[in-house]
């Protein structure tokens, strides 16, 4: 008689399916792409407005996703809590033909507990390789306030620690951030990247927050786009976020240079968001779909691979 097909199995079969052909990197004609993807936020804010849970929208958001020509998703960690959740997650990208282009977390780096912390995250790592999970974007959790000099050498030791952790399992840690880590001349941001193994402890650009956390986007991607392995692309019009990935405030023309300089082939995440003034006058696949062809439109060389205007040497 066959062994039972345990969750456990199930999982560790369909890794092989999922996961992406190289780190975070997709073929095309022989060629090497960045992965396209979106950030599931979005969704879970339609869901509330539905007064509906993630969960039970999340198979026709990843069905939405595949219909608009996405080849991944990005998803919170938590989804792989337990192996009935992370085998949900392995039906979905199985049933939509997408791969994971990364997980989201937060975790609490800058206290006693940390070591605790980047333990649980290590184990929920564990599980996530399994569905081909080429790496975590992790937001270290703020605290309503600067976080101090003792606090944020702790949080480094942590992110160290977790970016060796990951980098055994040949998984990439990007550090994500929002408005409160850039604040002060981008204090708590800088710290984490300066104080950090540029080897194990990379960075999530997520430009627009960066952008409205009042950094120079430019300038601090140039500064640290050696450090960058994946990306949340956003835009917003005359500071509102807007429906779709589009041309607005920000010039990701000149944010695809920086990339280009470290031929940068990561993930390419679009993670719309909405707040009280953003337009409302497409559906989600609309807006997607406008959303990939903008990006083709201002990331289109570091996308597909094509070859650069003119000679870098970083």
């Amino acid at each position: 008689m066959a062994p039972a097909v345990t969750r456990r199995r199930f999982l560790t079969a369909t890794a092989g399916a999922l996961a992406a052909p190289t780190l975070a990197s997709g073929q095309k004609g022989g060629q090497t792409m960045a992965l396209d993807a979106v950030q599931l936020y979005w969704f879970s804010q339609l869901a509330g407005e539905e007064g509906k849970s993630m969960d039970e929208t999340r198979p026709q958001a990843f069905a939405t996703i595949a219909e608009a020509g996405f080849a991944a998703v990005e998803d919170n960690l938590s989804l792989v809590a337990t192996d009935e959740s992370a085998t949900g997650l392995a039906d979905m990208l199985k049933a939509n033909h997408l791969k994971l282009a990364g997980l989201y977390s937060g975790g609490a780096l800058h206290t006693d507990g940390a070591s605790a912390a980047v333990n649980g995250i290590v184990a929920l790592a564990d599980r996530a390789k399994e569905l081909g999970c080429p790496g975590l974007s992790v937001n270290p959790d703020p605290i309503g306030r600067e976080k101090t000099n003792a606090e944020l050498a702790t949080q480094a030791a942590a992110l160290d620690d977790l970016g060796a952790a990951l980098a055994e399992r040949r998984m990439f840690l990007g550090i994500h951030t929002h408005s409160p880590e850039m604040s002060h001349n981008a204090r708590e941001f800088r710290y984490n990247l300066d104080h950090t193994d540029p080897a194990k402890v990379g960075l999530c650009a997520d430009f627009h927050w960066i952008y409205r956390g009042g950094a120079d986007p430019y300038a601090i991607t140039e500064r640290y786009a050696g450090r960058i392995v994946t990306t949340h692309l956003r835009n917003s019009l005359q500071a509102v976020w807007c429906e779709c990935f589009c041309r607005g405030d920000l010039d990701y023309g000149r944010i695809e240079e920086s990339l280009l300089a470290v031929r940068y082939r990561g993930p390419l995440v679009i993670e719309i968001a909405l707040e009280p003034r953003t337009p409302r006058t497409r559906g989600p696949l609309e807006n997607l779909r406008a959303s990939r062809e903008y990006l083709a439109q201002c990331l289109g060389r570091v996308w597909s691979g094509k070859s650069y205007t003119r000679d870098y040497n970083p």
